[in-house]
């Protein structure tokens, strides 16, 4: 039989793993579609914002260890870029955020970590906390960046900027639209 000891060991093996397993969860409310640079880039996809050199910044997500953030993508070099609370990264598959006849999308101005009735969430971080889409200027640039409420600011460190943390930026809401509907 087991000891003791062995017992209390696999007992603390087994619940690391499930903290691993049950890490970030995808939120699926909103539209998603798998992206890389493999792909063709969707023409709906929603735009974010700019960086300092012009090019467009589209919205999506990826995952980043345990969490779900959300990821900057630049159309025409399917260059994605995302950042937690500590770094800055490249994804090579990521997400891409659409819009369709039944949704859409706008941003809001914000502050302080407030949640905006039907915010984008691109799901939750390791410690299970929804993470938010937000967006903030500076440096000549609009970029998209990660909402950790908890942490009531927008972070956003792109490129070899700084990490910069904003009290004031815009967040990602959708909007529901009806469908007209037509008799037979």
């Amino acid at each position: 039989m087991y000891s003791a000891k062995q017992l209390s060991l696999l007992a603390l093996v087994l619940a690391q793993l499930l903290a691993v397993i049950q890490g970030g969860v995808n939120d699926n409310t909103d539209n998603w579609v798998v992206a890389d640079k493999t792909k063709n880039f969707p023409e709906n996809a929603v735009l974010g914002g700019f960086d300092s050199t012009g090019y467009n910044l589209y919205v999506g997500r990826t995952t980043s260890g345990t969490s779900i953030l959300p990821v900057r993508v630049i159309a025409e070099t399917r260059v994605a870029t995302f950042n937690s609370d500590t770094a800055v990264s490249t994804a090579t598959t990521y997400d891409l955020l659409v819009s369709n006849a039944t949704l859409s999308y706008n941003w809001v101005r914000s502050f302080d970590g407030y949640r905006e009735s039907n915010a984008v969430s691109v799901g939750t971080n390791s410690t299970n906390d929804q993470v938010f889409i937000c967006r903030a200027r500076g440096n000549s640039a609009q970029i998209i960046g990660t909402l950790f409420p908890a942490q009531k600011k927008c972070l956003i460190r792109y490129g070899t900027l700084a990490m910069n943390s904003y009290d004031k930026y815009e967040i990602l809401v959708r909007e529901h639209k009806p469908l007209n509907w037509i008799p037979y």
